[in-house]
């Protein structure tokens, strides 16, 4: 099960919540709200990105029908990029990835305005506001953290990276990070590689999974060095626990944490599992804003 190629968009929802919309200047966006939603008990928010040509009705079905919007109560919003000259929906979120015609469409303050939108109607806990996303969206997301590290707590990217140019991405506050790269992807390469933007001959890079980790492990001011700790199953195509699990920083939202999660043997489009997505759900809610005294 994964959220990208998305075979739950024909499964209802065997959860109980309920869907509203927010807009915030480009039309509806979808929201999904625990059913159990009070105004006097803020909740945490999860801003859920699709990949390049994918539709926010995806991940959002992926949401409902999960279940753990109603085990943990929060909120999600799953937006929808604009479409491009040939017709792909898409975030633009760094030099790489993936503002092809170059349009310049400023996406980061766009989804600043959506949290603030959300944040205006609905009663969310301000340091709980993370960010998810997956292969462009994990570039957004990246990118959220980069230019709103005084909104966003944490993000989890799946097969994205961050600017290649370390002086492009200069954040006011800590962020937690979670980078999800499998070790075999082609499009989005582990080591890292280059995209081409359309008309164009040349490859704007981006840097390797490692590279992106240790750079926000900098930006973060953690000095320690790096510690890997025990290996995860997170994967049903391969057998065992298949995911190395490396740890810049503390644990938790009293200390700036850095993680990559490598899932060896796995490709762009990772055949994840419920325990892949219970985890990473958990760790970007357990990753609050880290307070001001501890940073």
């Amino acid at each position: 099960m994964f959220v990208f190629g998305l075979s739950l968009l024909a499964i209802p929802s065997v959860y109980a919540q309920s869907r509203a919309s927010i807009d915030a200047g480009r039309g509806p966006e979808i929201l999904v709200l625990p059913t159990d939603y009070e105004v006097s008990r803020p909740v945490p928010l999860i801003i859920s990105l699709h990949g390049f040509g994918g539709t926010g009705e995806s991940f959002a079905a992926y949401w409902e029908h999960s279940g753990q919007i109603e085990r943990r109560t929060f909120m999600v919003s799953a937006p929808q990029g604009r479409k491009d000259s040939k017709g792909k929906t898409f975030w633009n979120a760094t030099d790489a990835c993936c503002d092809k015609d170059k349009s310049g469409q400023d996406d980061s303050a766009y989804l600043r305005a959506l949290i603030e939108a959300i944040e205006a109607k609905y009663a969310i806990d301000p340091r709980q506001i993370h960010v998810s996303g997956y292969s462009n969206g994990g570039f957004m997301a990246h990118r959220m953290a980069c230019d709103h590290a005084d909104k966003v707590a944490s993000v989890l990217s799946i097969a994205g990276s961050v600017f290649a140019d370390p002086d492009a991405c200069q954040p006011s506050e800590v962020v937690h990070v979670l980078q999800v790269h499998g070790m075999a992807d082609p499009v989005i390469q582990y080591g890292g590689g280059g995209l081409k933007n359309y008309g164009s001959h040349d490859r704007v890079s981006y840097p390797s999974a490692r590279g992106a980790v240790a750079s926000w492990a900098r930006r973060n001011g953690i000095e320690s060095e790096p510690r890997s700790l025990p290996a995860l199953d997170l994967s049903d195509r391969v057998k065992g626990a298949e995911t190395a699990v490396l740890r810049y920083g503390g644990e938790g939202d009293l200390h700036p944490t850095v993680e990559l999660w490598s899932l060896r043997g796995e490709h762009h489009v990772p055949q994840l599992n419920d325990n892949f997505y219970d985890q990473s759900t958990d760790w970007l809610l357990d990753h609050a804003k880290v307070a001001s005294e501890a940073k």
